[in-house]
């Protein structure tokens, strides 16, 4: 009975075979206190059934060493409920096979406190199914290191959903390496908060898609910083649809190099306020081509500075209209 099974030494309980471990009822698995299990091999351990595991109390699991954790099915992984996963120590959490942590339910891997997330090696981290990274709550998520965010794969990168995104901390953004922004999808681009999106860096804005750069939204575009506008390739500034070129502060058209003004469409061009036309530069407006420079309207160009005209070239003195002269 579980009276008896409490008055037994651990040495007595370790001398249990797997089978008679096997047969114990699941009150008197229960029974079974702390330093008996911890006197359990992992013979011993691997002997019980999934209904017995679920009845051991938190205490129980508290006390398995990591040798006696780590030799557990990933059955019985699976079986532990949530306020037992809640209470292993960071030790127990890090030692965990990634087989095991995969084995882990949604509900469990959600229960992990804060330093628990944060005690996932990297191999555990990569792990994980998109199903279980999309299960942690926002301070799950936000508990990660940037070292466990750099170590997602791009499958699980590409598989988050927008919420696990949106709870990604600005550090965690910043964290991920070119290839892992390259995997985020345009609706996860459009997810990311403006905070996410200050703290990419230049290398990583450069490294993204057009199409993701297209996916911005005009708050996000419009919150990039100078250098990060800087960073913007040809390609990439010619995908930015004409409302987030409008978004655009005087202060970031002055950060676009002269490559970068030459790739603007004529629409593109047609967006930029007047405010943002005086913010070009001479270099800049010398860099515009005959087709952007016939795109402009006449307001647009009474926003020139006399310096900016003296900048003009006789191929764009040519490509005036009447109605702009």
């Amino acid at each position: 009975s579980s009276t008896d099974i409490g008055e037994l030494s651990a040495t007595q309980t370790a001398a249990f075979n797997a089978t008679q471990i096997a047969g114990l009822s699941t009150t008197a698995a229960s029974a079974l206190d702390a330093t008996q299990i911890a006197a359990f091999n992992t013979t011993q351990v691997r002997a019980f059934s999934t209904t017995q595991v679920a009845a051991l109390t938190a205490t129980d699991i508290a006390e398995l060493s990591v040798t006696q954790l780590a030799a557990l099915t990933t059955t019985q992984i699976g079986a532990l409920n949530a306020t037992n996963v809640g209470e292993l120590s960071e030790t127990q959490v890090a030692a965990l096979t990634a087989a095991q942590v995969q084995a882990l339910s949604t509900t469990n891997l959600s229960a992990l406190a804060d330093s628990q997330i944060a005690a996932l090696t990297t191999t555990q981290v990569a792990a994980l199914s998109a199903t279980q990274l999309n299960g942690l709550n926002a301070t799950n998520v936000g508990a990660l290191t940037e070292t466990q965010a750099a170590a997602l794969t791009t499958t699980q990168i590409a598989g988050l959903n927008t919420t696990t995104v949106k709870s990604l901390a600005a550090t965690q953004v910043a964290a991920l390496s070119t290839t892992q922004a390259r995997a985020l999808t345009t609706t996860q681009v459009a997810a990311l908060e403006t905070t996410d999106v200050a703290e990419l860096t230049d290398t990583q804005v450069g490294a993204l898609t057009n199409t993701q750069i297209a996916a911005f939204s005009s708050t996000n575009f419009a919150a990039l910083a100078e250098t990060q506008v800087g960073a913007l390739t040809a390609a990439q500034i010619a995908a930015v649809s004409v409302t987030n070129i409008a978004a655009l502060t005087s202060t970031q058209v002055g950060a676009l190099s002269t490559t970068l003004v030459a790739a603007l469409s004529s629409a593109q061009l047609q967006a930029l306020t007047t405010t943002n036309l005086s913010a070009l530069d001479a270099t800049q407006v010398g860099a515009l081509t005959a087709t952007q420079i016939g795109a402009l309207s006449t307001t647009q160009l009474r926003a020139l500075v006399t310096a900016d005209y003296a900048e003009f070239s006789t191929t764009q003195i040519a490509a005036l209209t009447t109605t702009q002269v």
